[in-house]
């Protein structure tokens, strides 16, 4: 909650600096908006380390492979990049552009998902017999 409180703070002050940038020096908006994105990476970085260790016990105690463990966090870091790119885009006005990275990073996520499915499918199918 305090990482989130952190980020909400940032994004304020700068909405606050971006209103007053806008009217005297709207140049200078872009590197405003480049620092406090890197701040509230740097800021949001803080909490993967709990979060990966909290997801690696949780894989320990139910005997899950460590491949599986690498998926999951390929898959939300191909999520967050789109998300990132995705808002990048809609606000340049390439909505288009948007939908179609979309599109690419959901194909991707599938494609390296299909062994996982495979697995899930062959357990399946032995609980059945």
């Amino acid at each position: 909650m305090n990482i989130l409180l952190k980020v909400a703070a940032m994004a304020i002050i700068y909405a606050c600096f971006s209103a007053i940038l806008k009217s005297y020096r709207p140049e200078y908006i872009l590197l405003l908006r480049v620092a406090t994105i890197a701040l509230i990476f740097s800021v949001a970085v803080e909490g993967i380390s709990d979060a990966i260790s909290n997801i690696l016990a949780a894989f320990t105690v139910f005997n899950i492979d460590s491949k599986h463990i690498e998926l999951l966090l390929k898959v939300v870091g191909i999520t967050v990049i789109t998300d990132f790119l995705c808002d990048v885009l809609k606000d340049s006005g390439e909505n288009s552009m948007a939908g179609i990275v979309t599109v690419a990073a959901r194909i991707i996520v599938l494609v390296m998902c299909m062994p996982l499915i495979n697995s899930l499918i062959l357990f399946s199918l032995k609980m059945l017999e």
